[in-house]
């Protein structure tokens, strides 16, 4: 699924840069925002500051493990859904995809609308990618065994998030916000379990009833691929 299947959502920026700063004062006591970034629109210095957070992060392994529950607080109120890679990255090396994976879920669950949405846009960057031993096995669509098992040992994570997707929809009640829930459904009801078939054709015949809202994920096919 494309990353910015959505635009990213405006006003997100609000609740992300004191957390960024909140980080940064702990990755880099030191850095200072660029001068030329003063008098630039909030969107703009956070880019700037995730950009220097993931960095450091990324350069200090035992500091991410430690500050990890507040990296990935700072990941689901991130304002843009390609950006959100900066702190997605270091994560997922420094702790692992079950751990990264398992907190998503948890934020799924539990968290409020705007973290949900957050939650959503970490996921796309939590999996294990692919690997290809040729770029003819890249064309046949055959990944090294090695990759695919590592991405089969999550499938439990991807069933329960799937789930915690469906009741997030279902409990929401701003429309907006529920398309963005909408990206990581599936229509097909043999994607969940029986106890989840009632939630599910309630949440399909809300989104058959608004198609525009909803044409991206009514034209996708029913099955998710199994590098979700």
């Amino acid at each position: 699924m494309p990353v910015e299947i959505l635009p990213d959502r405006a006003g997100r920026e609000g609740d992300f840069e004191p957390v960024l700063d909140e980080l940064l004062a702990i990755f880099c006591p030191d850095w200072e925002l660029p001068p030329i970034m003063e008098g630039e629109h909030q969107y703009h210095r956070n880019e700037v500051k995730r950009y220097r957070l993931g960095e450091a992060a990324a350069q200090d392994p035992a500091a991410t493990r430690q500050h990890a529950a507040l990296l990935m607080h700072a990941a689901v109120h991130d304002q843009c859904r390609s950006g959100i890679r900066q702190l997605m990255q270091p994560l997922v090396k420094t702790c692992g995809h079950r751990q990264v994976r398992t907190a998503i879920i948890d934020y799924m669950r539990t968290g409020s609308d705007p973290e949900k949405v957050g939650a959503g846009m970490a996921w796309y960057f939590s999996r294990p990618g692919l690997q290809y031993a040729s770029m003819e096995d890249r064309r046949r669509g055959a990944p090294t065994q090695e990759s695919r098992a590592a991405l089969e040992a999550l499938a439990d994570l991807r069933h329960d998030y799937r789930s915690a997707c469906l009741s997030a929809f279902l409990l929401c009640e701003d429309p907006r916000t529920r398309q963005d829930l909408s990206l990581d459904l599936s229509l097909d009801p043999a994607d969940y379990p029986a106890e989840l078939r009632d939630s599910h054709e309630r949440a399909r015949l809300i989104i058959e009833a608004d198609p525009e809202r909803y044409r991206r994920l009514l034209e996708r096919c029913t099955h998710r691929p199994p590098s979700a």
